[in-house]
């Protein structure tokens, strides 16, 4: 039987969602006898991983019946999705660790940060922003911020005015890209069919559940 690749590829890219990969590096900071990342480093912020800039590409949702298949190995988590790669595409080199966020597809998010700290960042890829608020020094009534505009490394700044007093904590809520990390490879060796690059099925996983 003679299968095609460019076949497998040109489906996949037909009918695939777009996603961003970034490829994942081990920190320096990590600690070389327990293994543990620095907590206040700035480049990882206790990740003890860095990725690098994102590239775009396509991979198609794997359908239920493999989805229930790597439930069956006892080490699924709820959010995980297994996808198809084309070997078409730059992720095609996916490894462990690395990142991949779905472009296709925004949740909500709301996190409690402290302004001026060293990690005042947000560590993934937002859609949009659309409140900020904190309480006043009595804690009886709500200020209403400003909007900040978020830079690629996700450090935020309050050009146009709003901005919560340094060292106080304040709410930030709005919309963020469905986010992942690979988890590792589907266990089933079948990207490779007499010397040909088929198309390989990953493992992701919800990117809030990374390191714990």
């Amino acid at each position: 039987m003679m299968l095609s690749p460019d076949a497998f590829n040109g489906f996949l890219n037909t009918i695939g969602q777009q996603y961003v990969w970034r490829q994942s590096f081990a920190c320096p900071c990590i600690d070389s006898h327990s293994g543990a990342a620095k907590p206040s480093c700035p480049l990882c912020f206790g990740k003890g991983r860095q990725w690098n800039a994102g590239v775009r590409g396509i991979a198609g949702m794997a359908g239920a019946k493999t989805q229930r298949a790597w439930a069956q190995f006892g080490v699924y988590e709820g959010g995980d999705v297994v996808v198809t790669v084309g070997s078409d595409q730059p992720m095609y080199a996916m490894g462990q660790f690395d990142r991949v966020t779905a472009v296709n597809a925004v949740n909500r998010f709301s996190l409690v940060l402290t302004h001026g700290a060293p990690v005042e960042r947000l560590l993934m890829m937002v859609a949009a922003i659309d409140r900020v608020f904190w309480l006043t020094v009595d804690g009886t009534s709500i200020v209403e911020g400003g909007i900040p505009a978020v830079a690629a490394n996700g450090a935020l700044s309050w050009g146009d005015g709003g901005e919560p007093p340094v060292g106080g904590k304040y709410t930030i809520s709005g919309t963020k890209f469905l986010d992942y990390f690979c988890y590792g490879d589907f266990p089933a060796n079948r990207n490779a069919q007499g010397g040909s690059r088929l198309p390989k099925r990953v493992v992701l996983r919800d990117f809030d559940l990374f390191t714990r």
